[in-house]
Formats: structure tokens, sequence, C-alpha cells
């Protein structure tokens, strides 16, 4: 098992040392709903969150996975992809890290897109990615998707395909019949979704049942549970998930994210 390191460069340089078969995708989870993609061709960040708690109603429960600064370390970094301007996913202190380094394109929602210029990002790297649109990237396609955030402007989710491997990253987004559409136009190989503890009277996250509905619906054949451990006070074991998943998709492998920690992706599914 991969260690959990508080020297983020070191687990920077851990990440670009990795080997990735062809037709792979491997992730290493960043915390959130965020992380480090890699294949044989690209590394792609997804909603990296390397910023402060905002208190006194969000304080984080884990630590950035690494330093601003150490982002160097990662080496070349194809495309940054974010979901909606939330700022655990359109993360100024992370943008303005990015927008240092040349050539790096950030992709996203139009409001995740002006904070990002905002963090000094320059217009011909700040690209609006509207659902449907498609981009290759290296030897991976990504296509935008809608997704329901009703507490976002708007919100993507993101299909990673290479070789024949298929994995959808959905953000924050609620339970929606979306779900249902994409399965039956992707095979899915692994499906991202957050779950958490909904503070009284609001809805800003899935619960275990709509997380396993989610998973059912899309087909998925492995579900990986995200941000669950991001929020103090808003944290929810990831085994619930699994207990909930065995009534509404007894077929779906069910692998919680750990921080900093790989997991494979190849036809089928996902393995750490």
């Amino acid at each position: 098992m991969e260690p959990i390191s508080t020297d983020g460069r070191a687990f920077l340089q851990r990440v670009r040392r990795a080997t990735v078969a062809s037709g792979a995708l491997a992730l290493w989870y960043i915390g959130g709903a965020g992380y480090i993609a890699r294949t044989t061709g690209a590394t792609l960040l997804i909603d990296p969150f390397l910023g402060p708690s905002n208190p006194p109603d969000w304080m984080r429960a884990i630590p950035p996975a690494f330093a601003p600064d150490d982002l160097d370390a990662l080496g070349s970094v194809d495309a940054v992809l974010i979901t909606h301007e939330h700022s655990d996913h359109a993360d100024p202190v992370a943008l303005a890290a990015i927008a240092a380094l040349p050539e790096i394109p950030v992709l996203g929602t139009p409001a995740a897109i002006e904070v990002a210029t905002r963090a000094g990002l320059d217009a011909g790297r700040a690209i609006v990615f509207p659902p449907e649109s498609s981009r290759p990237i290296g030897d991976l396609t990504v296509t935008a998707a809608p997704m329901h955030d009703p507490t976002a402007q708007s919100a993507n989710g993101y299909l990673l395909e290479t070789g024949e491997t298929t994995l959808l990253l959905c953000g924050d987004s609620l339970y929606f019949s979306g779900f249902l559409e994409i399965g039956r136009r992707w095979a899915l190989d692994a499906i991202c979704l957050t779950v958490g503890a909904n503070p009284p009277g609001m809805t800003v996250y899935m619960g275990e049942s709509d997380v396993a509905r989610a998973t059912r619906d899309s087909g998925a054949a492995s579900v990986i549970v995200q941000h669950y451990d991001l929020w103090q006070g808003l944290t929810l074991d990831p085994e619930r998930v699994r207990t909930v998943c065995r009534w509404y998709a007894p077929d779906t492998k069910v692998i919680p994210a750990r921080f900093q920690r790989r997991i494979t992706l190849a036809p089928g599914g996902a393995s750490r």
C-alpha cells in the first residue's frame, strides 16, 4: 500500500515516477472531488483543492495533498478539469499556482473559468468547456457531461476515455435522471461520486442511497466514493455506501478513495 506523505513534493514525485500500463488509467486521490489522473500519454489535474479552511462552517478534516509551490514536482501537466465554481473545486489558491506554470490549459464551466481568470490565468488558457464538448488530450479523450448541482451556477462531469477504459468524474452532482442516459451512451468502468453527511435541513451532497442509485443507473462496473472525508462535521463512513450498494447494484465494486493513494482503472472496473 502506498504511504501517506506529509511531504507534498515527495508525493508528486512518486506520482510522476509511477508506471501506468497502456490502456489503463491511474488516479491518485487528493481530497474532495480532486484527483491526479495519469495514462501512458497524459497527466490531468481534476478539481485540485489546495486552499485553507473557510471558518467557521467549512473546516478541513484532511490537509491539502501538497503545497501550491510543489506543483512543478509533478512534471508536465496536460490539462486541468474543473467541475464547477465552488472554492473546493475551482480553488483560487490552486489556480494561481497553475497560472504561474506555462501552457497548462484549464477547462471548466463558465463560472469556474471566471474564477480561473481572476486567479491570473490568461484568456488563451482558460477554456469554457460546455456539455457535449470533446477534446483529445494525449492518449485520452475528455468529454463534458451535464451534472445536477443546484448549489452551483452549472456543473460538468467529465468522461475520460483511453483505449477500452472509461471513467466518469461527477464532481458534487446530486442524483438525477441523467445518470441513466450516460450509462446508455457509455460503458463505464468506474464512476466517481461525492457522498457526505448533509447538515440538518440541507442537501449539499448525495447520501449513500443516492450514490447507490446513481451507480445502478449508470451501470458502472465500479464506484469510487469521494469527498466523504473533506469537511469536519460532514464526514461519512464510505462503508455505508458499500452496504447500500448491495441492494441497488450488487455486482458493482465499491472503492473508497483514500488520501494520496492510487486506484488503477482498466476495462471491467477498478483496483488499488
